[in-house]
C-alpha cells in the first residue's frame, strides 16, 4: 500500500507541475493582451475592469496547480513516515532515556495532554480503574455506544497505549506495560 501511496503522491505532484506550466503560458498571453488593451485604452466592450478578464483563467489555474503540488506533499507521507512508526520511535526513545522505566504515570500524564477528548477520557478511565477493565464497562460508564468504545480503544491500541486481550468472549483493556522486554 505504501507503494500505491507514493505513486499517487508523485502523480498528483506531476499533474500540478503540468497545470502550473499551462497557467504560466496562459498568464504570459493574458498579460500581453491586458497591456495591449491598456495601451489602446478601450477595445470595443473591454473597458475598465473588463480589461482584466483574460487574467481570471490563468490565475485560477495557477491556484489549482499550486494546490495540486502542496496538498499531496502535506497529506500523503512518503514511505517510512507512517503514524505508527513515529509512535514506536517515540516509545523506544522514551524507554531508552529511562523516562518510562520507573514511573509510567509520568508518561501517561504527558500523553493525556496530546490526545483528543474522547481518547483522553477513555485512557483516564482505564488508568483510574487500576490499568485493567472490561471494554463493556468503558462503554457503559462513559456513555459510549459499542462501536464508539471499540473504535476509541482500537485507536489507543494502535498508538501503543493500550492492549486488548480476549478472555471468554470479552475484551479486557489493559495499559501497555513498557517495562516488559520483548
Amino acid at each position: 500500500m505504501s507503494n500505491e501511496r507514493s505513486l499517487l503522491r508523485n502523480v498528483l505532484i506531476i499533474i500540478g507541475i503540468i497545470i502550473l506550466g499551462v497557467s504560466a503560458y496562459l498568464l504570459y498571453g493574458a498579460i500581453i493582451m491586458v497591456n495591449y488593451m491598456a495601451y489602446y485604452h478601450c477595445m470595443g466592450m473591454m473597458c475598465g475592469m473588463m480589461m482584466y478578464y483574460p487574467l481570471f483563467l490563468p490565475v485560477a489555474l495557477l491556484t489549482v496547480g499550486v494546490m495540486m503540488i502542496i496538498t499531496p506533499i502535506i497529506l500523503i507521507k512518503p514511505d517510512g513516515f507512517s503514524q505508527g512508526l513515529s509512535y514506536e520511535i517515540g516509545q523506544r526513545d522514551a524507554v531508552e532515556s529511562g523516562s518510562m522505566t520507573g514511573n509510567s504515570d509520568d508518561y501517561y500524564g504527558r500523553v493525556l495532554k496530546l490526545l483528543p477528548k474522547a481518547e483522553r477520557e477513555v485512557l483516564e478511565y482505564v488508568i483510574r480503574s487500576g490499568g485493567e477493565i472490561f471494554q463493556y464497562q468503558i462503554m457503559r460508564d462513559l456513555g459510549l455506544s459499542k462501536v464508539q468504545a471499540w473504535r476509541i480503544v482500537h485507536r489507543l491500541e494502535e498508538k501503543g497505549l493500550l492492549e486488548v486481550v480476549k478472555v471468554k468472549g470479552r475484551n479486557i483493556v489493559r495499559l501497555k506495560d513498557f517495562n516488559k522486554t520483548n
